[in-house]
């Protein structure tokens, strides 16, 4: 019974690791946000150490993402699971990425390669898979911006100093800490450090 569940679950994983991919395939040739995150040539691969496996090659002249059919060189990024159920359980998640983290906290996971292609990854597929938190919409602040409570029984230990438009000459390290801020020297004409 074992053995058929487990071959049923490397069956499951490679389904949704195919599916996934086809629908990523489809988004590459129609999702402009998609297809502005191709920028390199790559080839990801996910596996489970019990025989599920697919890979998938972004092209960056044109854009898209396609299957590999048949291995081909080392992939860039290799996420392994140890098996196919634990894959699922993953790549099914809302917290995907946190319950990768855990199996390698555990050292069942594995990944080879450069872990923030994996995480790039992972944001293409919620493009077309939004499981779990997804961008909302924004919507403004629920309580309005308000002048500070004067009233208010803490309003005497905060401590509130007028607006200052140039620091005061008589502040010696607050120039010395301002020349070391590149980004209000740069605006106001002043010669920058090289490099």
């Amino acid at each position: 019974m074992s053995a058929m569940r487990g071959r049923a679950e490397v069956a499951a994983l490679q389904a949704l690791l195919t599916g996934l991919g086809v629908l990523m395939a489809l988004a590459s040739r129609r999702v402009d946000r998609f297809r502005r995150q191709v920028t390199r040539d790559l080839l990801l691969e996910i596996r489970s150490a019990d025989g599920a496996r697919q890979q998938y090659r972004l092209h960056a002249a044109t854009r898209q993402l396609t299957l590999a059919r048949r291995r081909g060189r080392r992939a860039e990024c290799t996420l392994t699971f140890p098996t196919a159920r634990e894959g699922l359980r993953a790549l099914l998640s809302p917290r995907a990425i946190g319950r990768i983290v855990e199996g390698m906290n555990t050292g069942d996971t594995r990944i080879e390669g450069n872990p923030a292609l994996l995480l790039w990854f992972h944001g293409l597929t919620r493009i077309v898979a939004p499981i779990g938190s997804t961008r909302r919409p924004r919507r403004p602040a629920p309580v309005p911006i308000r002048t500070p409570e004067t009233d208010a029984p803490w309003a005497a230990r905060i401590v509130r100093e007028p607006p200052v438009r140039e620091l005061s000459r008589d502040w010696p390290q607050a120039w010395a800490a301002r020349e070391k801020l590149l980004q209000l020297r740069a605006p106001a004409g002043e010669r920058l450090p090289p490099g």
